[in-house]
């Protein structure tokens, strides 16, 4: 299933990407306003995640179908 996203175009996997980080950061400010240190921290790592998905899926893109390491 993994394969099948990364085949999917860039501009798809970006603009998904963007969405789903411009959510959790709105989600982390809301959290941080609370004072909920956890969530913030948990919400945080989550946008790394995701940053890192879409790293991997455009390095896959760009060489071709090989699989970065």
């Amino acid at each position: 299933m993994i394969e099948k996203l990364y085949r999917s175009p860039i501009a798809y996997i970006v603009l998904g990407g963007m969405l789903i980080s411009a959510f959790l950061f709105y989600s982390m400010l809301k959290f941080a306003d609370e004072g909920n240190a956890v969530m913030v921290i948990l919400i945080g790592i989550s946008i790394g995640i995701v940053a890192i998905f879409i790293t991997k899926a455009v390095a896959y893109q760009k060489h071709g179908g090989l699989i970065p390491k």
